[in-house]
């Protein structure tokens, strides 16, 4: 496959590297706003007002909750009749999904008479309490309004053509820095958020309704079909199984953070936040990649490709995985330089606290591909039990951790609770169907796994004993150029695979 069909719409794999690259430039920008963002207020107002538009964006992204996975549920609906040319056959359950989503809309609008009250609670003071309240019921407003859009995205994500709208989004993210820019001199203060905001969801629904015609994804007179409330049941009994994972990865973060606060304190908080930043960002990045993924290893399945949809996931998760291994060797020695940079000097980590945070990361990683995997196959069993058991672990493992209270049990607690959800629910049904197809790892992705765990140990053991700069450099330039070559090898890892 060359450069120019590795990036074609005509392929799976093509459609796949465009979404993927896409997505990531998207990632950048979003970050770019963030960082952009904290001056330009800081600039034009003050920090109580980065303060209230923090709040506001936290309560917005609860929101999200609301679609209790239905748009993912959606996505794996529509995967089939997209992949095999059947549109029309998607006429009633598009509409069911829309009204579903009209619903889901009318109740995001309605928790917007809460904004006041939640101020009150927040204990926001009574002269940027009305200011609070109003921007929240906006925000409010305007999310159960671009609910309505969700139906039509889960259309192209299906089709695995979101790449423009990841460009277009990323276009309106660094358009939005100069509105903002521009609101709060033209004096409009904490509204030039909003208004910022807006232009971002216009744009991004605009593009979606675009693109769905343009490539004729919607059913024609979808809005005449018949809809029932069995179709609405069903719907959302498929959809709490993928709310599952995202309701207690909510769940599991809150706990983290009151936990935290509770019980080691704001400093441990802030020093968490630092000290974690570099694996939040690679896990993110790996999620991210996954969730790129599924649309194109989902229609493998659909297309009665399952042989072929295990080899592509198998392949896809050993390369990754074995770069997440790399990266956690790289962050073991240099995060303590980037917590330096990034704080001067004010913050410092223990050792065998980075350690574990980043053999979390590659626990994480692991669960989330295989939980990714479970959602492909459509393992209900496992997309319902998985996250509970990985909860309970979670609560299990921070109890223990109270015993001895420091941020470097915690961070062992959080290490420890990834294993149980990957031994008891995520791992046996991916090696029971790896067991069935007989697929069994290459030499090549052997030696690739092997040299990128000898990095990571590598990483820990100079790191540990203080070895000598030039024992280090020798050491580790070794190991990652041999994981490299078998890395190179095993590129055609990222080519979906098709009996076509």
């Amino acid at each position: 496959m060359n450069l120019l069909s590795l990036f074609s719409v005509s392929n799976r794999t093509g459609r796949f590297m465009r979404m993927l690259s896409t997505s990531y430039l998207n990632v950048v920008t979003a970050a770019i706003y963030s960082i952009a963002l904290v001056p330009i207020v800081l600039h034009f107002s003050s920090i109580t007002q980065l303060g209230l538009w923090t709040l506001v964006t936290q309560f917005t992204a609860y929101l999200s909750l609301v679609d209790a996975g239905v748009s993912s549920a959606c996505v794996r609906r529509f995967v089939g009749p997209v992949a095999r040319k059947e549109i029309p056959a998607l006429g009633g359950v598009f509409k069911t999904a829309f009204l579903v989503s009209l619903s889901q809309g009318a109740v995001c609008s309605l928790v917007g008479v809460l904004s006041y009250p939640a101020g009150l609670l927040l204990g926001i003071g009574p002269e940027n309490l009305p200011l609070f309240s109003s921007v929240l019921f906006v925000q409010f407003i305007l999310v159960g309004i671009f609910f309505l859009v969700r139906p039509f995205s889960s259309l192209l994500l299906a089709a695995q053509r979101f790449e423009i709208n990841n460009l277009v989004s990323s276009l309106s993210i660094v358009l939005s820095i100069g509105i903002i820019w521009i609101g709060f001199r033209s004096g409009f203060g904490l509204w030039a958020l909003p208004l910022a905001s807006l232009f971002q969801q216009i744009t991004s629904a605009l593009t979606t309704l675009f693109m769905v015609r343009k490539l004729d994804l919607l059913p024609h007179s979808w809005w005449r079909q018949s809809s029932n409330w069995k179709g609405v049941s069903d719907l959302f009994l498929e959809a709490l199984d993928f709310f599952s994972w995202s309701g207690f990865s909510t769940a599991g973060a809150t706990l983290q953070s009151v936990f935290l606060s509770r019980f080691l304190g704001l400093e441990a908080v802030a020093i968490w936040n630092v000290g974690a930043k570099l694996a939040s960002f690679a896990y993110m990045l790996f999620s991210n990649f996954f969730n790129t993924a599924f649309m194109g290893l989902s229609e493998l399945v659909e297309k009665g490709e399952p042989q072929n949809c295990l080899r592509s996931f198998l392949n896809l998760f050993l390369s990754t995985l074995s770069c997440l291994i790399i990266f956690a060797g790289c962050a073991v020695l240099f995060n303590d330089l980037f917590i330096l940079f990034l704080t001067h000097g004010q913050i410092t980590l223990p050792p065998l606290c980075s350690w574990a945070i980043f053999f979390w990361l590659i626990l994480a990683g692991t669960l989330r591909a295989l939980a990714c995997f479970s959602n492909i196959w459509q393992n209900r069993k496992t997309m319902r039990i998985g996250p509970v058991i990985e909860f309970s672990s979670l609560v299990l493992f921070l109890a223990l951790s109270l015993l001895f209270p420091s941020l470097t049990w915690f961070a062992f607690a959080l290490m420890a609770s990834q294993i149980p959800p990957i031994l008891l629910s995520y791992g046996p049904p991916f090696l029971a169907v790896q067991t069935v197809f007989k697929i069994h790892l290459s030499k090549n992705q052997l030696c690739m796994i092997s040299f990128s765990i000898a990095f990571l140990i590598g990483a820990i053991g100079v790191r540990g004993f203080c070895a000598p700069p030039i024992q280090q450099a020798l050491l580790l330039s070794f190991l990652g150029v041999v994981w490299i070559y078998f890395f190179l090898q095993d590129l055609s890892a990222f080519i979906l695979l098709s009996r076509h």
